[in-house]
C-alpha cells in the first residue's frame, strides 16, 4: 500500500451518480486505483470491471486490420456495462489504463521503453484504445459519459484526452 500523495488531475467535474470503472489487473496498482476512486467521490459507488490491458481488453484484443484476437473479451465487457446501467443506473465510465502494461506486451506485442519519444508512444497507444472503447461504449448506450485516464505506476494520474 503507497503511503505518498499521489497526484491527480481536477480538470474535470467529477461524476454524481454510480461509475462503470474498467482498470487492467495489474497487481501493483489496485491500492492506487482505490485511492484515486475515493479521491473522485467515488467510495462505494462504482462496479468494477478488471480486464487484462483494460481498453485493449475490453475491445477484444484488437490486432492488426482490426481483428479481434479475443472477441468474447468484448462481449463479456458490453454485457457488463448492459447490467451495471440496469442494476445500478450506470451514467458514467471511467476507462484507468496504465503505464507498463504487461497485456500490452503480452497480448499485441508492444513494449515501450523509458525515453520522452517512447514515453509519448505509450500515451498515444493507451489514448488511442481508451478512444476506440470510448466509441463502442457510445455506440451502445448514447447517454454514457466515459472519461479515461493514464495512471504510472507511482499512482500518478493524468486525464486522457481525445
Amino acid at each position: 500500500m503507497r503511503h505518498a500523495k499521489c497526484n491527480f488531475p481536477t480538470n474535470y467535474a467529477p461524476p454524481r451518480g454510480n461509475v462503470l470503472l474498467l482498470t487492467c489487473m495489474d497487481l501493483r496498482l489496485m491500492d492506487d486505483i482505490v485511492q484515486f476512486m475515493d479521491h473522485d467521490g467515488l467510495a462505494n459507488r462504482y462496479d468494477h470491471v478488471v480486464m487484462a490491458g483494460a481498453a485493449l481488453g475490453a475491445l477484444g484484443v484488437p490486432a492488426p486490420g482490426r481483428i479481434q484476437v479475443y472477441p468474447h473479451w468484448q462481449t463479456t465487457f458490453l454485457d457488463h456495462l448492459d447490467a451495471a446501467v440496469s442494476l445500478h443506473g450506470i451514467e458514467d465510465v471511467y476507462i484507468i489504463e496504465h503505464r507498463d502494461c504487461g497485456a500490452y506486451s503480452k497480448l499485441i506485442n508492444k513494449t515501450f521503453g523509458t525515453s520522452f519519444e517512447e514515453q509519448r508512444r505509450e500515451l498515444r497507444a493507451h489514448r488511442r484504445h481508451a478512444r476506440l472503447l470510448g466509441r463502442l461504449i457510445g455506440a451502445r448506450k448514447a447517454t454514457i459519459k466515459v472519461r479515461a485516464f493514464l495512471m504510472d505506476l507511482r499512482g500518478d494520474v493524468e486525464l486522457l484526452d481525445w
